[in-house]
């Protein structure tokens, strides 16, 4: 089986479902097939992009990153606070301290995981209990401001007709897709989630590559902080909570295998959508809140189904009973 055929395998059903869903909510809302809906859309749809991406790398090497979101609140609320508001310095500053932040968080979480041997999810939990505690003591409560330039310019247009969001999210995609299939570095990703054994006796520098993994999950993060900084406006230190578990859905829907080795970047764009639509469908029926977590669920369920692995986990398989494994 060609690399070309196991990618379509991998990540058409996605698409396949975004389609649908996309079809179900035009039926339901006429005006959501016109471009300002749609531009709506790639707003909202760009934090879990971004989000998705950075977990995505994570969960490919096998790990976990359950501080995305401690990190995104950091990030936020120190773009909200920096001096020297609507000038020049300000947004050079809003550019760089936060990224740099995050960039450093991240690091510091694949260096502890790496160098002591920690399991992933307990290590991410832990910093991110930590970052949040920074980031609730910069900023106790929602608020602060960003230079009118970054607040215009972020959700805004290029050129009055291009969304800056849509050129976020199409840069995103295809740079970290070339970062994943055409460098030494995305190789060696796949090599240690697919058995970290097998790659460093292959010679990659497994721990090295973890780190630097989460450290691109810590930078990921932060820009996600800043882009919610620059639409709200104003900073949150519990604006990334959301994120946590929405990153492990987007990335798992969009084709990447809990176990690691097996996903990519190509079906981020398709689970993003399929998450942010269904909300949006939701809404638009006016059903209760307590049976949208119900009805996410259940979604979630089939999309895992049909996109995890390529097909790997099945719907018969979720019924069939134990010891019938060759029973067909």
């Amino acid at each position: 089986m060609t690399e070309k055929y196991r990618n379509l395998l991998l990540f058409l059903p996605v698409y396949i479902i975004f389609l649908l869903i996309y079809l179900v909510a035009s039926f339901i809302e006429p005006t959501f097939f016109t471009w300002n809906n749609n531009v709506n859309l790639f707003t909202r749809i760009t934090p879990l992009i971004l989000v998705g991406i950075a977990q995505t790398f994570v969960i490919l090497t096998g790990g976990i990153d359950l501080s995305i979101g401690a990190t995104i609140g950091l990030a936020n609320v120190v773009a909200v606070s920096l001096p020297f508001l609507n000038t020049p310095g300000n947004i050079i500053l809003w550019l760089l301290v936060p990224t740099l932040i995050g960039l450093a968080v991240g690091l510091v979480n694949g260096f502890i995981i790496t160098r002591g041997g920690f399991p992933p999810l307990i290590v991410t939990l832990a910093t991110g209990v930590v970052w949040q505690g920074v980031s609730l003591f910069i900023l106790s409560m929602p608020g602060g401001k960003v230079s009118r330039g970054v607040a215009l310019y972020t959700t805004g247009k290029l050129f009055n007709f291009l969304p800056v969001p849509l050129l976020i999210i199409i840069f995103a995609i295809a740079v970290f897709q070339l970062v994943l299939k055409r460098t030494t570095f995305g190789r060696s990703v796949y090599a240690i989630g697919g058995n970290e054994t097998v790659a460093f006796e292959s010679g990659i520098s497994c721990n090295r590559t973890k780190i630097w993994v989460y450290g691109l999950s810590g930078l990921l993060a932060s820009m996600t902080g800043l882009y919610l900084s620059g639409w709200m406006n104003s900073g949150d230190p519990l604006v990334g909570d959301p994120y946590i578990l929405n990153s492990i859905a987007i990335a798992v829907i969009g084709g990447t295998s809990l176990a690691g080795g097996t996903g990519g970047v190509l079906g981020i764009l398709g689970g993003a959508y399929i998450w942010q639509m269904l909300n949006n469908i939701l809404n638009l029926m006016a059903v209760s809140m307590f049976y949208q977590y119900i009805a996410k669920g259940l979604i979630l369920i089939i999309a895992l189904a049909a996109t995890s692995s390529a097909g790997e986990i099945r719907i018969g398989a979720i019924f069939r009973k134990p010891g019938m494994k060759g029973v067909k």
